[in-house]
């Protein structure tokens, strides 16, 4: 019996999926879209660790996605009311479609929706399969640590708003823990 079939098979599982209270891949990439010096964010830099003492929401979405696009509101509104607190908010834009993929359409996007927090373009899913991720969008919150401590898969918006108290009571106490 041949081991190939085996070690092919091996080859093609799915990433283990991070599990709570353990610290997730580092996000790379090669365009790094709303950060103050997008130079010093290399394909090599650790944004994540940098971010050790601040409370992370790690969003996986896509500009052409309605569910990524009707959660913003929720998102801009958590991010100016905890930002001076400790929040950061990271986009990692991984396309569904090619025509997902041009920088300059992620760009307008982020600016006609009023997008503020740093984005990565995920192009080659190197971050998705990383994270193990499955769906648009989903959102992981990080605590001070860097310790993954909550994931919500699908939309939070004021069509789908069952999920945004326990969100937001997680963020709270997230802030207050040190």
């Amino acid at each position: 019996m041949t081991r190939l079939p085996l070690l092919c098979a091996l080859l093609l599982l799915p990433a283990q999926a991070v599990g709570v209270n353990q610290t997730p891949p580092e996000l790379r990439g090669t365009s790094w879209l709303n950060t103050a010096s997008p130079a010093t964010l290399s394909p090599d830099a650790a944004p994540l660790a940098s971010l050790r003492g601040r409370v992370v929401i790690v969003n996986f979405w896509v500009y052409s996605c309605i569910n990524c696009h009707n959660s913003l509101p929720t998102l801009k509104g958590w991010y100016g009311r905890y930002r001076d607190q400790g929040l950061e908010i990271i986009g990692v834009h991984t396309p569904e479609f090619e025509s997902d993929k041009p920088l300059a359409n992620v760009r307008a996007s982020l600016k006609d929706d009023g997008v503020s927090w740093p984005v990565v373009q995920d192009n080659d899913s190197f971050n998705w399969r990383a994270w193990s991720n499955s769906s648009w969008p989903t959102f992981y919150l990080l605590d001070r640590r860097g310790r993954l401590r909550a994931v919500h898969v699908g939309e939070i918006s004021s069509r789908f708003p069952h999920a945004i108290p326990g969100l937001e009571a997680t963020i709270q106490r997230l802030l207050v823990e040190k």
